[in-house]
């Protein structure tokens, strides 16, 4: 039992953020400074501990813990990554007697592992709870569950204490957050589960005057730094106010959906121009579909956005339910925030189950081509909370439960097109690909707004994966399957002929414009040494010989035997199911492989009597399981 609180002692509150020091990810002094920023949580709950207590804060990412620091109360955030670390740090405090409290999102999912390290723990967000905790500990009756009841209101917020941080050890101090909460649902993300479906948010006046009163004392202490620091000091912060990197104005919202209402922004924002600082945030990519509010943005400061862009596949976002990003728009919405100034840092995942080892290099053809100025890539991790954690757990597809490894950057689970090692490999291939010198030098060659910050950023994640990454490769069959994919127009919509097998038949005059399309999609075969192409959309004749090219080149570089599914095909013109049995182009593909077409007959049978059979033996039903 801890002992009663002793009138007019002040108490210490010691709070942690673990990072691993021997991670591999581990960020250098001029890392940080270039590209990290803090997490609030613990700032959060400095603001709510007691007046009377004097709080301490360590961030393990910038300082080491002293284990023999005084203090009578210890506090930890803990994402799942960073839960060994957490472990290790709360068993070294109770070794010396201190009271041990974890919180954040890995303890609220997995309360009965963590409870087996700590005192306590906080389950939900805190602000509401951390006052009672630490009442309970003071009067010795601190109980071992702390759990939310109803969300947090965010009126009359306590600012998070930011000034605790330490001093020039980040890209930027100046965080804070005006929404919590978030209406998507996407299946890899724990925001929704555990900060809520819907979205609450600060009122402005609260929080402009936050920002005014962080942008002054920030000043005041740049001030300070430069009159008694060293000669060097002095000018290397001088330096970095005159570039960009530093003046007391660059800002981060650390929301995990920034631009969760439009009424609600545009008030924001507004009230923003008038502190003229910069400011960045995370924000649905779609923003990019309305220009007024882009200019906004830009207008009140912004100068760079993190997008959840996940995946270039519709498949794939649908997969993890997130069909609201629009693969079709990617390139406009990115132009849109370009054309006013602001950098887009798209976020990338890897690993869903409609992905294969094509993904990789279509991530970053296509990231340079839209020269994106920073990029975050990301294997699928199921973490503990969220659908697809439960979805994987149930299906036995976690093999390993190292949750040090569950921080996006290894593969815990089985892919469902590719080997672990394949999506590993992939992940190593494209991270350095990506923050290659001259993938760099392309992407921000005609870069006009803060060239030099945003060059310092490359510049230091290139740092940071030659040193963490191994280069990583990519199989000669990844080149092979993204050649072989496309979607290819139909043009010749005459004498359609339905698929005897598709679900739904339509008469042309029912179709629309975005439905002409072949969608050539291709896997390697689950079972066999093969390749597996399934075709959706309608097949003409143009798109027909285009389909057979692609099927001699992959051939020909994989000499892989290669499966046609027509089963989802939607129709086909009769000069289309005549050119795919074109003789010539059999003899083509036959010193390379073997190609069969599956469910061709059955399909199209009816049409196919007056046709010549010359390729006859690729009718032959094979891949029956694919």
């Amino acid at each position: 039992m801890q002992p009663m609180q002793t009138a007019g002692k002040t108490r210490t509150l010691l709070l942690v953020d673990p990072y691993p020091r021997n991670n591999p990810y581990h960020l250098t002094a001029s890392e940080r400074r270039a590209m990290w920023f803090p997490k609030l949580s613990l700032p959060v709950i400095a603001a709510y501990t007691p007046s009377h207590w004097e709080v301490d804060l360590v961030d393990e990412a910038v300082e080491d813990v002293d284990f023999d620091r005084p203090c009578d109360l210890v506090g930890l955030s803990v994402m799942t990554c960073y839960a060994p670390r957490a472990y290790e740090i709360a068993t070294e405090f109770r070794k010396r007697g201190k009271k041990v409290v974890l919180g954040g999102v890995h303890p609220t999912y997995c309360p009965d592992e963590a409870l087996r390290y700590c005192d306590a723990i906080v389950c939900g967000e805190a602000e509401d709870l951390w006052p009672q905790v630490v009442a309970d500990f003071e009067a010795g009756a601190m109980k071992r569950l702390y759990k939310m009841g109803p969300f947090p209101l965010l009126e009359n917020y306590k600012n998070p204490r930011v000034e605790l941080l330490s001093p020039d050890a980040y890209m930027t101090r100046q965080c804070s957050f005006t929404t919590r909460g978030c209406h998507f649902e996407c299946e890899f993300c724990s925001v929704s589960p555990f900060n809520g479906k819907t979205t609450r948010r600060r009122p402005v006046p609260e929080v402009i005057k936050e920002l005014a009163q962080i942008k002054q004392w920030i000043r005041a202490e740049l001030v300070e730094r430069m009159r008694y620091g060293s000669l060097w000091q002095a000018f290397m912060t001088g330096l970095r106010i005159r570039i960009g990197l530093e003046d007391g104005t660059i800002f981060a919202f650390v929301d995990d959906l920034h631009n969760s209402n439009r009424a609600y922004c545009r008030e924001l924002w507004e009230a923003l121009k008038p502190l003229k600082i910069k400011w960045g945030c995370q924000s649905t990519l779609f923003l990019g579909d309305d220009g007024d509010m882009v200019k906004l943005a830009a207008d009140s400061g912004c100068v760079s956005v993190f997008v959840g862009m996940e995946s270039l596949s519709e498949d794939a976002l649908e997969e993890t339910h997130k069909t609201f990003n629009r693969v079709q728009k990617f390139e406009d919405e990115i132009k849109m925030f370009h054309e006013h100034g602001i950098m887009v840092n798209p976020g990338m995942v890897f690993g869903f189950d409609s992905d294969d080892e094509s993904v990789f290099e279509k991530a970053q053809e296509f990231l340079l081509k839209n020269r994106v100025e920073l990029a975050y890539f990301n294997v699928l991790t199921p973490l503990p909370g969220t659908p697809l954690y439960e979805r994987y757990n149930s299906a036995g597809r976690i093999f390993d439960r190292d949750w040090a490894k569950y921080d996006g950057k290894h593969v815990v689970f089985y892919p469902s097109r590719m080997t672990p090692e394949q999506l590993q490999e992939g992940f190593y291939w494209v991270n350095h690909q990506f923050y290659s010198g001259p993938s760099i030098w392309k992407r921000l060659c005609r870069t006009q707004q803060r060239l030099l910050p945003r060059y310092e950023m490359n510049r230091q994640f290139r740092k940071l994966i030659k040193r963490a990454c191994p280069k990583g490769t990519l199989s000669p069959v990844a080149k092979v399957l993204k050649n072989l994919q496309a979607k290819l127009p139909t043009l010749d919509t005459e004498q359609l002929i339905p698929n005897a097998l598709h679900a739904i038949k339509l008469k042309i005059g029912e179709k629309t414009a975005q439905e002409l399309w072949l969608n050539i999609k291709a896997r390697r075969h689950d079972r066999f040494a093969a390749l597996f192409v399934d075709l959706e959309g309608t097949l003409d004749h143009l798109n027909a010989r285009e389909l057979l090219e692609r099927i001699k080149q992959a051939a020909e570089k994989a000499r892989l035997d290669i499966i046609v599914n027509f089963e989802h095909l939607r129709e086909a013109t009769p000069a289309a199911l005549q050119t795919l049995l074109d003789g010539e182009a059999v003899k083509a593909v036959a010193p390379y492989a073997k190609v069969r077409y599956r469910k061709f007959k059955v399909a199209f049978q009816a049409a196919l009597e007056g046709l010549s059979l010359n390729g006859l033996e690729m009718l032959e039903e094979d891949g029956q399981d694919a």
